[in-house]
């Protein structure tokens, strides 16, 4: 049985630590693979959450300070329970950021750590030739992905026109690039939601981020030919191929 086949019969929970900007974004991109999509920004419920979800997904995209102890207790807690938990830590190389992410690191492991080329090379202490938040552009810097894994302990993937995945010691490659993913605002909010789903429901993070990102990165370029390269509609597409995928395994 597929991880995508796995999805549909268990139409797993996925508790998000989202970013408020592409919070829809991420329920949809996860209720339409198939899973069941769980927002909280409430740290008094976090236990109860992270033991009735199939995995955890993190995103820093609009965290402040007072955030930090939510984030620190739900990955915690995700630690404990032994439940898939993924990071999305989008402009990691900003201070404020990066010192958030550290503090979380110093105290616990994260699986799976989704990010484009700039977000990556912080994690492998490497200086990245893509710069900022929407890094995609060129320049494969495998080494960077594989250093990131090694230091982290987690899987990697780093996205662009090509994407990496790697677990330290091996590497496999997405191709599927579509202009408009640099775009649309959240696609890669909605690529660490559909990792944090594949993974909910695989005993290999390695396969699952693999899956996960080709399953994605397939649904895009379907999307990107049917809107003819015009923006506006490629987010409901790729939600449409998304769903219509699930409903060919069905």
């Amino acid at each position: 049985m597929s991880i995508l086949e796995k999805i549909q019969e268990k139409q797993p929970l996925i508790l998000n630590l989202a970013n408020f900007v592409t919070s829809q974004r991420v329920a949809d991109a996860i209720s339409f693979a198939g899973g069941s999509p769980l927002m909280t920004a409430e740290i008094s419920e976090s236990e109860t959450l992270v033991e009735i979800a199939d995995a955890v997904v993190v995103n820093i995209g609009t965290i402040s300070e007072k955030d930090y102890p939510l984030f620190l207790t739900i990955c915690q807690l995700a630690n404990q329970k032994h439940k898939p938990l993924i990071l999305d830590p989008v402009a990691v190389n900003v201070p404020f950021r990066a010192n958030f992410v550290k503090r979380l690191m110093q105290e616990v492991k994260f699986d799976i750590i989704r990010g484009n080329s700039a977000e990556i090379a912080w994690f492998a202490d490497k200086e990245s030739l893509n710069k900022g938040i929407d890094a995609l552009e060129s320049n494969l810097e495998v080494e960077h992905a594989r250093v990131a894994a090694q230091k982290t302990g987690a899987v990697i993937i780093q996205t662009g026109k090509v994407d990496v995945i790697s677990n330290g010691f091996e590497e496999l490659f997405v191709e599927t690039d579509s202009p408009l993913f640099k775009i649309n605002v959240g696609c890669g909010d909605m690529l660490s939601a559909i990792v944090g789903t594949f993974a909910a429901v695989s005993d290999d993070l390695f396969k699952a981020a693999y899956e996960a990102t080709e399953f994605f990165g397939e649904s895009g370029v379907k999307a990107t030919e049917q809107v003819e390269n015009l923006p506006g509609n490629f987010v409901n597409r790729l939600l449409d191929k998304i769903y219509q995928a699930t409903q060919e395994v069905i």
